[in-house]
Formats: C-alpha cells, structure tokens, sequence
C-alpha cells in the first residue's frame, strides 16, 4: 500500500512542496508563481480536467498501469479464491484496461494538433495582405491557391483548417516610416560609456529602445542603468542622441529613488518584487524599457499574461507596469492594463509575443505546408545580426509600429519579399494586437535585396574603417544604413532599391559626403565619410569630436609633406 500511495502522490506532493516553500519561506521570490504556471501550462490549463493537456493524460495513463501491475505482482495482495483475491484481481484488471482506455483516448485527443493550436491562436488576429488573387507571390501562393470566400474584413479565408485571413491590396509601396538618427551599435557603445563610471552599474542591453522625438525625423535611445547584488539599486535612465553623439542620464535621486534593481539579489530584487505584487504577470527583458520624464526616470515593463486555449496555453498582452522612485525608495508601481496611442513616449506591446505572432504565420497554410517551409523569417545578412527585426518606427500618422523585413522561410535568399507591421503603442489586456504581413507581387521591383543594397552603400565605407549596419526601411523602395566605427555611428548613408535617387551619406553633424572617387575635384570637394570635414570653422565652434577629427587629418598631412608616407 506504501508504494502505491508513492506511485500517486509524489508528483502532487513534490508540486504541492515547491509551491508552499516558494509561498510560505521565500515570498516575493516568483516560485509559487512559476510553479502554478508551470502546472496550468504543462498539465492543466483550465485548471480541471476539461482541456487538460497531454502531459497530465500520460501521467494518469502511467500511474494506472503501474498501480495494476503494483497490485498484480505484490506479494502483499493474495489472489486466491477468497473474495480478497478476487477484489485484488479485478482491481488490477481493472487499473491497467483504464490505462490503456486513458491511452487510447483521451491522451490523443489532448496531443493531436498541440503545436498547430498555438498557430489556430495566434493567426486569428493575422492578415496577410495580397496584391492579386489571379497571380499571388510565390511566398503566399500555398495560402491563396483554393483559399474560399472572406467575412467580414476579409476577403478571402485560407482553405486550411489555421484561421488565415487573405485582403486583397497593394498598401505598403504608400507607407512611409521616418527615420532614426543612429545605429543600435553606437547607442550600446555611448550607453555604456555613460554607466562605467559607476560601480556595480551597467546598462540593461536588452532595455536599449528608440524614443521618437516631438519633430519628424528625430529621436534618441534610451536604456535603463540597472543595479546588481544586493545594495546597489537601479541608477537611472540613460538617452543617447545620435545626432551629436551625446549622453544624458536622468537619475532615481533625491525624492524619486528606487531602491532595486532588476539584476538585485536579497532585498534589492526588482523581479521578485514585481512578482509579489503582480504574481499573474509575466515579462522578458526584451520588453522592459525606460525613459526621462523631465529629470525622473520611468521605468516601463511592457507584460503578459498565460492563458488556455484548447489543451494547451498561449500568452497575451495584458498592457503595461509603471515604475517610479520615490521619496523612501520604495518602487511606485502603477498597473495599466488599458494604454491608448500617444499615452506612452515608447512600446507598450510587447516585442517579444509579435516574435511570436510573425513565427506562427508559418502554420498559416497548414502543416504540409509549414513542412514546406511556408512562412517568413528575419534575414541573417552580416549587416543585420545584432538586430534583424522588429523595427520600431514612426509612421506618418504619428503612430508607432513594430516593422519587420521579411524573407522566405526555407531559403538563402536575401530579398526582402513582405513586411510585418504591428501596432506598438496601443495595448488592451487578454487581447492580440493585429499582426499584418504585406506581400509583394513577384518580380515587384520594391523587393529589396540585400546583397544588392550593401553593394550600394560598400563604397562609402572604402578607407575609412567603418562597417555597414542595420538596413533600415524608410518605406517603398528608400532604406538606410550606418556606417560605424569602433562603435559609434560616424555616418548614415540613404539609399534606393530601385536607383530612384543617388545614394548619399550624411555625417552625425549633418553634412553631406560622397563616396571616395565620386566627389568632384578642387578645394571644395567634400571628403570621404569619417575624414575630417568643416575643417575650415572656428576652433571654438567645433564640438570635441569635429576637432579631433581636424587635428588628425592635420597630422596626416604634415607627415604625408614631411616623407612620412
């Protein structure tokens, strides 16, 4: 009889034990939340047995067939042909069909279909936008091919058994998106500068996030500078503008301190603390940014939150967490599950569940077709590894949106044949954001290719030491990249697809340089991007970097005249 109850209770008792130690002796530390997800995720996620998942039915089908076959091979249970051995026989006998019964039904039932679920969910609030039903683009061709009248705000629906929305149009030639004044690289680098001299403060690299300032065309990055160990809470919020290469923190001082850190420990334990107040939330570093309200940083924590669907869970946005100082140091934490476009300087979706959305669109076709490699990823071109997606840019309804170049799955190829757009500044707990993937036509000349465009902008970096990164859209055939050196953007350079204008590259100052061989001759002829340039200003007029910049173009050239080479 013990080891039967053992072959029960052990897994209850072991869950049951995790979660009281985490609830009881270590409050505040996240576990009884973690273990409670885990459970609803793994075993049941309606919390009783309608819906249950895969893992709970395997587990019952296991501990009846071993409770028969405990019961058949004990010793302790006699199956003579008193009434005891017989109980002892037809309990067995009865334990083991029950496992196989469990088995055949309903552990399929519970397993047929988990991972295509999780796209069935997600692909409800996805569109994929087609210039042509008569002539789809190769990529969604598996979608559109015997795709069946739409219903409202679709005008046609996937003939799969995934929900797949198909609108027939060619909308995103006439976007635009503005443009960002530098590079993710140079942000990281001035970032960084900008909490060395503090001990046991360092930027939240994942916390790094464009905010769009109030003119078109203009913003800065942000980044939280986090605190570590045990007494060394979060130090501020650090912004960096690209367009003179300067850094300005905004510190949690004085009467708006904040006393943890999201790296903490013990007592300094922003997680944790996040996690007792609000144990039905979740969130990834990705998603956490900050920002300066005036001089006093705010912290934003864009969450989520688990919820069932079918027999298994899927996330959701469940808005945002607010996160202030204060006068004794204690974190003022505002919950919003509601937040309206313009309410927020930056994100408040989160971007890591779109990473999830744009992955599902590959269940879109149904599952021979996901086999087929139907769907879209992020290119792993050398220019876009540190940031391949989910580029957040203003439009020109002011509005912020998540953007997203996209190549065939399934394939080497670099052209960039959709774009998937989501709504960034608007959230409304339990619900998905739409997710729309903007398709072009075969042979459509907007389709950018990225060895095609690098190859444009390599001449502008010819002798100066600097490397290409990050091709940014700007919408129809207009794209941009830096050009970066030893970690700061010493220049963008504007480019066409389509050879609509000429390539140009424009100096962090704002001045316009050529590529070297291109620029006229004479004494006005401006110099390559990165050589000295405005050299001609008042000494006092310049800023430290145009100076050192002059100075050593001035060293070159005495040694050039001098024999030095």
């Amino acid at each position: 009889m013990t080891r039967l109850l053992l072959v029960w209770l052990w897994l209850p008792a072991l869950v049951g034990l995790t979660w009281s130690i985490g609830r009881v002796v270590m409050p505040g530390y996240g576990i009884d939340r973690v273990v409670a997800h885990w459970v609803q995720r793994t075993f049941l996620p309606h919390g009783g047995l309608s819906g249950a998942a895969g893992w709970f039915w395997l587990w019952v089908a296991s501990v009846l067939l071993l409770t028969g076959l405990l019961i058949g091979f004990d010793e302790d249970f006699d199956f003579g042909s008193g009434l005891t051995g017989r109980l002892a026989f037809g309990t067995a006998v009865v334990t083991i069909v029950a496992a196989l019964v469990v088995v055949v039904w309903p552990l399929p039932s519970a397993l047929w279909d988990n991972d295509k679920d999780a796209g069935r969910y997600y692909n409800r609030t996805t569109v994929f936008h087609v210039p042509t039903l008569t002539d789809p683009p190769g990529s969604v061709a598996d979608l559109v091919t015997g795709s069946r009248p739409g219903g409202p705000g679709c005008d046609r629906i996937g003939r799969h058994d995934v929900p797949s929305c198909i609108k027939v149009d060619n909308a995103y030639p006439a976007m635009r998106w503005e443009s960002r004044t530098s590079s993710l690289a140079s942000a990281r680098t001035a970032m960084t500068q900008a909490a060395s001299p503090v001990q046991g403060v360092d930027v939240m690299s994942d916390s790094l996030t464009y905010i769009w300032g109030a003119a078109p065309n203009t913003g800065q990055w942000s980044a939280i500078l986090d605190g570590s160990g045990s007494s060394r809470p979060a130090y501020g919020v650090a912004q960096f503008d690209g367009a003179t290469n300067s850094t300005q923190v905004c510190r949690f001082t004085g009467d708006h301190r904040f006393d943890r850190a999201f790296n903490g420990t013990k007592m300094n334990d922003l997680k944790h603390l996040l996690a007792e107040r609000h144990p039905e939330l979740g969130f990834e570093d990705k998603d956490v940014w900050g920002y300066c309200q005036g001089d006093r940083p705010v912290i934003v924590v864009v969450v989520q939150r688990q919820i069932a669907y079918k027999n298994r869970t899927v996330r959701v946005a469940a808005g945002v967490l607010l996160l202030k100082g204060s006068r004794d140091g204690a974190p003022d934490i505002t919950y919003r599950p509601k937040v309206a476009p313009g309410e927020l300087p930056g994100p408040v979706y989160p971007i890591t569940l779109t990473r999830v959305q744009r992955d599902a669109t590959a269940w879109a076709a149904g599952r021979k077709s996901k086999k087929r490699s139907f769907g879209f990823r992020t290119s792993d071109f050398s220019t876009q590894k540190a940031n391949p997606g989910e580029y957040l840019l203003r439009g020109t309804d002011h509005r912020l949106y998540y953007v997203t170049p996209l190549i065939p799955r399934g394939t080497k190829s670099q052209s960039f044949v959709a774009y998937g757009i989501v709504s960034a500044d608007q959230v409304d707990s339990g619900r998905l954001n739409r997710y729309d993937v903007y398709t072009l036509a075969t042979g459509d000349p907007l389709i950018a290719n990225l060895n095609s465009l690098n190859a444009k902008a390599v001449p502008f970096i010819q002798q100066t030491g600097a490397q290409l990164e990050q091709f940014i859209p700007l919408g129809a055939d207009r794209w941009r990249v830096y050009g970066v050196r030893d970690g700061q953007t010493v220049f963008y350079i504007d480019l066409s697809s389509t050879d609509q204008i000429q390539p140009k590259a424009v100096a962090p100052g704002g001045s316009e340089v050529l590529a070297p061989g291109t620029a006229p001759s004479g004494p006005s002829a401006p110099s390559a991007p990165g050589k000295p340039t405005d050299c001609g200003a008042a000494p006092a007029k310049m800023n430290d970097k145009q100076l050192a910049r002059c100075l050593a173009g001035l060293a070159d050239e005495l040694r050039r005249r001098n024999g030095g080479g």
